[in-house]
């Protein structure tokens, strides 16, 4: 049974690499390059090379149908939502050669609208941010008497499809309305595209987790992001199983089965600090960020998508472990150097440096484990420090040159002064 997994280097693409390797499958990982993070593992059969499919989509599309056709690629597994994409847009044309479990082009595209997922939300139940919906800057001026502050500010969609590729977007944070005004009149994703202005839910970040057979849920998990890169809201470093909460449950019943969804997907929860109650933020039609956490609680999502995708009963677990941890450490890392350096509303919940050191540094529970290095399969975590220290020291060497720039243009020659003599001399 071959299996081929895109985005070789996601960590989630790690996670389902391992999982299926583990169970004898012949697991092919492929990637815009030619190594990868998945592609390291020992339970990696064979790497593939393919174009990017954010530069050059149309390329890929193509790459995807000949290799199905050329070799036998029993099940498909698509990470990003970029490649998630491309395959739901032709399941149609790849079914007949291959299996997959993924929601129709429509249900993805539909929940990849975050203004649109949320109006859906709503009409299902489910509490939601205060949110404005904004066309694109020129509309602007409409909303700002409605909104409130500090106030963030995200595209409606994380990708954007261009003709040049795929662009990608980011969150964005605004105390004031000078700031609102700045951004829309600087960013390119916010003046031409959808965005969405919201008021800022501060709490921890809580995920549920669910494997959907045509709009039928069949597996629940959740967890509880401990922290997360940036501090202020975003991918979890370090997070925490917990029991679903059954009002949560019964929100992702609702909503995913209103979109007939078919496959895996992740619903994200704010746990309001102010009033206790959960709030959704958007639905990721993909595998997460935080896969590895719930196949080591006992939920083992790549294997069961696998059976949804031949059409087998799928093997849902009665119940999994509560309070396991998995902490990626490099991102660990980067959550640090945010703390001691805040920048951009990241330090909306800032604490004194050393009790986020302290916190760094405490001795790992029992129950947690690395996400990435594993002494059973080493190689990834090693790719994945090499080339953290080699993007350190280009970083390093970038802000070394630019600092040098700025110098020469302060070596000017004045009046009764040296030339080349530094003005701070």
């Amino acid at each position: 049974m071959t299996v081929l997994v895109t985005d070789g280097d996601q960590r989630p693409a790690l996670a389902i690499t391992r999982s299926l390797g583990r169970r004898g499958l012949f697991v092919i990982v492929g990637e815009e390059r030619r190594s990868s993070l998945a592609g390291a593992s020992r339970y990696c059969s064979r790497q593939i090379t393919y174009p990017s499919p954010y530069r050059s989509p149309d390329a890929f599309d193509a790459f995807i149908r000949e290799l199905v056709a050329r070799e036998q690629i029993d099940v498909i597994v698509p990470v990003t939502d970029v490649t998630a994409a491309a395959i739901a847009r032709h399941q149609e044309a790849l079914r007949g050669r291959t299996a997959l479990s993924v929601p129709s082009f429509d249900a993805l595209d539909f929940a990849a609208d975050k203004w649109r997922l949320l109006e859906q939300a709503a009409q299902c139940g489910i509490a939601i941010p205060a949110t404005h919906g904004v066309e694109n800057g020129r509309a602007l001026p409409h909303v700002l008497s409605r909104v409130s502050y500090p106030a963030v500010v995200k595209p409606a969609r994380s990708r954007v499809r261009t003709p040049n590729g795929w662009m990608s977007t980011t969150v964005a944070f605004a105390a004031n309305e000078g700031e609102l005004r700045q951004l829309y009149a600087e960013r390119e994703d916010l003046a031409a595209y959808p965005s969405l202005i919201q008021e800022r839910v501060s709490g921890a970040g809580v995920g549920v987790f669910a494997l959907c057979d045509h709009g039928e849920m069949r597996v629940s998990f959740s967890h509880m992001r401990l922290r997360e890169k940036p501090p202020s809201g975003g991918v979890s470093v370090l997070c925490e199983s917990r029991a679903v909460d059954p009002v949560l449950r019964a929100q992702a019943r609702r909503l995913l089965g209103s979109l007939g969804w078919h496959g895996v997907a992740m619903l994200e929860y704010k746990q309001n600090l102010r009033t206790g109650h959960a709030v959704l933020m958007e639905v990721n039609g993909r595998f997460w960020g935080s896969l590895q956490l719930a196949i080591d609680a006992g939920v083992d999502f790549p294997y069961l998508n696998h059976q949804l995708a031949l059409g087998q009963p799928v093997e849902a677990p009665p119940s999994y472990r509560i309070g396991v941890r998995s902490r990626w450490w490099l991102g660990d890392v980067d959550h640090l150097i945010a703390r001691l350096r805040p920048r951009d509303g990241s330090a909306v919940d800032a604490q004194p440096w050393w009790r986020s050191v302290a916190a760094f540094l405490k001795w790992p529970a029992a129950s947690e484990r690395s996400e990435v290095l594993r002494l059973e399969d080493p190689w990834p975590g090693c790719r994945e420090l090499r080339r953290y220290i080699q993007d350190v020291a280009r970083s390093l060497v970038k802000t070394r040159r630019s600092r040098q720039a700025g110098d020469e243009k302060e070596r000017v020659c004045l009046p009764g002064r040296p030339e080349g003599l530094p003005y701070d001399s």
